[in-house]
């Protein structure tokens, strides 16, 4: 799994954080019917995730308002933010390592 993976209910996600510091989980498939099994496996688990087309696939995704809700899902988050952050510092990328730190510092 990558740095900035977790598992969510067996299913690899990426953490992503974007410019206005929000936080999304998201996995990409190729195929409409996997990215629906995947949909319907976190909903099945009570996780509100959505689906949306992008670049010839199709993304799967919870959004923050979500992950903040489920405390062991935001425990893990906060570790790849945590790891995320340091990574960030240490390359000298200081605008993605403060956007990083306002999200984890939440």
């Amino acid at each position: 799994m990558g740095r900035s993976s977790i598992e969510v209910v067996g299913v690899r996600m990426s953490v992503h954080v974007n410019s206005s510091s929000s936080i999304e989980l998201k996995t990409w498939r190729k195929e409409l019917e996997d990215a629906v099994k995947i949909l319907e496996r976190l909903k099945n688990a009570g996780y509100d995730a959505g689906l949306r087309p992008l670049k010839g696939g199709f993304e799967v995704y919870v959004s923050m308002y979500v992950i903040e809700k489920d405390q062991e899902l935001a425990r893990k988050v906060c570790e790849v933010l945590k790891r995320m952050h340091e990574e960030a510092a240490n390359k000298g990328k200081e605008r993605r390592a403060r956007a990083i730190a306002r999200r984890w510092r939440d």
